[in-house]
């Protein structure tokens, strides 16, 4: 079973990873990496992402060498699951 992703328990870094992964629609490691502020070391970035796939925020695909990232939900549900944990 598949499971639901949650937006409220993100963390600071991690909803910054899904706001990256948002604006470029899919990305790698390397460009989520180069939009981050306080450049992050790669392992832990990708390390992040991987967290955010096992929460079921994002997927992967490979491409070539590369794993690319995409978000799972479309962003205004998570947008709306944010705001009423909020309220």
């Amino acid at each position: 079973m598949k499971r639901q992703p949650k937006p409220s328990g993100l963390t600071r870094r991690e909803r910054q990873i899904m706001d990256i992964l948002y604006r470029l629609e899919r990305a790698s490691v390397g460009e989520v990496l180069s939009q981050l502020d306080g450049k992050p070391n790669y392992s832990t970035v990708r390390a992040q992402l991987r967290v955010l796939e096992e929460k079921g925020h994002v997927r992967h695909e490979e491409d070539g060498l590369k794993y690319m990232y995409a978000p799972c939900i479309p962003r205004e549900v998570a947008r709306r699951s944010a705001l009423q944990h909020l309220v």
